[in-house]
């Protein structure tokens, strides 16, 4: 039925495509051009463990476009007119190798398949998810043969720590909108040379595998800026931003750093570049991916000091945080806030962060709480029977404790007395 009233233009094209959208839109609801999602962001449910934590935001969007696959598919193979609106879809976002629906060859020959219109022209974005360095080269090398002219994202993960690609191919246009680069690849050259070369560049991520050789000038526009740091000594302040002027990119409101290795002094460069382009952030992500409990040289008071338009938090830290005087911290914007837990935390490690941000007159925007798993997605939330307490205690101030997946904290016996003032909208943890 559907068919013969398009056959009949009594549709018009204009809103089969609209429709298709929608029957093509992921849960969270971003599309390929969109910002990607932060740690803050919940977690897409049924997803596997990603390579590394910092890699889950990325892996999230390739998850959910693996699972509209099948859906663009049959929206091709409904007829030739339905083919030829819902090839847009079909083609707009290229998921290779991890969570892809195949390998790289199997693109290649759809791509370079003769059709009316090329199908690569619809191509806008590329994640591409490889194990060795080896296999970078010649994946980047075949796409840039083909050569895809309406590409803005280009997303490259590696699911180890080597993040060696010095010679491989960019495939991004003159307008990238996203970037993934490591610390050495050629793009920075033209980035070093001119703070412009990249225009129209909205995120951008850079992976510190090594020193930059040169500072980078970053782009006017830039609003998102993620470093992953594998030694504390590649993050340098000069690198990144003109110390005579904080300024210089007036539209960067969002911060990821996410922090390896060890060392006395490791957080000192983060906090350094934290406290340069603090005053203009709203977003900040303050990652380390070990030793959470030791929170030596870091001050959650330095930062919500100089970081006064937060309104989204993570942190990376407990140790800096136990057993000191919760009067000392407070913010006014603070909406949102992101708490590391691993496989072995227990009640007495989280006691003072908790009772620190339960204050409301400390933080009276502060409506969320959420939990970041570290190392690995936990198993089952149910584990943690001593967040009951706390749940119950935050939810008193208005304050909602979530798991990753965004779902509320709450006690089974709070659950089933059926109080509409808390909806039973999550897993609730066993008592």
């Amino acid at each position: 039925m559907l068919i013969s009233v398009f056959q009949t233009a009594t549709f018009p094209p204009e809103l089969w495509r609209e429709c298709m959208r929608w029957a093509t839109l992921p849960p969270s609801g971003r599309l390929p051009l969109h910002d990607p999602p932060t740690m803050l962001d919940p977690w897409p449910l049924g997803i596997p463990h990603a390579p590394y934590p910092y890699l889950r935001p990325e892996a999230a969007y390739s998850f959910e476009q693996s699972h509209l696959y099948p859906t663009k598919r049959a929206l091709m193979l409904v007829s030739k007119a339905w083919a030829d609106l819902a090839v847009e879809f079909m083609y707009e976002s290229l998921i290779i190798d991890y969570f892809g629906v195949g390998g790289l060859e199997r693109v290649v020959v759809a791509l370079e398949t003769p059709h009316d219109r090329p199908l690569k022209s619809w191509v806008k974005r590329v994640d591409i998810w490889v194990g060795k360095w080896a296999t970078i080269v010649r994946k980047f090398e075949t796409l840039a043969r083909i050569g895809l002219p309406n590409l803005r994202v280009q997303h490259m993960f590696q699911q180890a720590e080597s993040w060696a690609w010095e010679k491989t191919p960019t495939l991004l246009s003159e307008q990238p909108l996203h970037l993934v680069e490591s610390s050495g690849a050629p793009i920075f050259a033209r980035m070093t040379a001119c703070s412009e070369a990249f225009g129209s560049l909205r995120c951008l991520t850079i992976v510190l595998a090594s020193p930059l050789p040169n500072p980078v000038l970053l782009p006017s526009n830039l609003r998102q800026l993620t470093i992953i740091s594998f030694a504390a000594d590649f993050l340098q302040v000069q690198h990144f931003f003109s110390t005579r002027n904080s300024l210089a990119i007036p539209n960067l409101t969002h911060l990821m750093l996410h922090q390896s290795g060890g060392g006395p002094d490791r957080f000192m460069p983060s906090l350094t570049l934290i406290n340069h382009i603090g005053p203009q952030l709203r977003h900040l992500t303050f990652m380390a991916h070990h030793d959470i409990l030791d929170g030596t040289g870091v001050d959650l008071r330095t930062i919500l000091g100089v970081c006064t338009q937060l309104t989204e938090l993570v942190i990376p830290f407990l140790g800096g945080i136990q057993g000191a005087d919760s009067g000392g911290y407070s913010h006014s914007l603070l909406q949102t806030l992101g708490i590391p837990m691993t496989l072995y935390a227990s009640e007495p490690d989280y006691r003072s962060l908790l009772d620190v941000f339960s204050r409301r007159e400390a933080f009276p925007k502060l409506s969320v709480i959420r939990i970041i798993p570290i190392d690995r997605d936990l198993p089952n939330m149910k584990a943690f029977q001593w967040l009951a307490p706390y749940a119950l205690r935050l939810e008193g101030h208005g304050i909602r404790l979530e798991d990753h997946l965004g779902c509320r904290l709450l006690p089974v016996a709070v659950l089933e007395n059926h109080n509409p003032l808390l909806p039973s909208d999550c897993l609730p943890i066993a008592t």
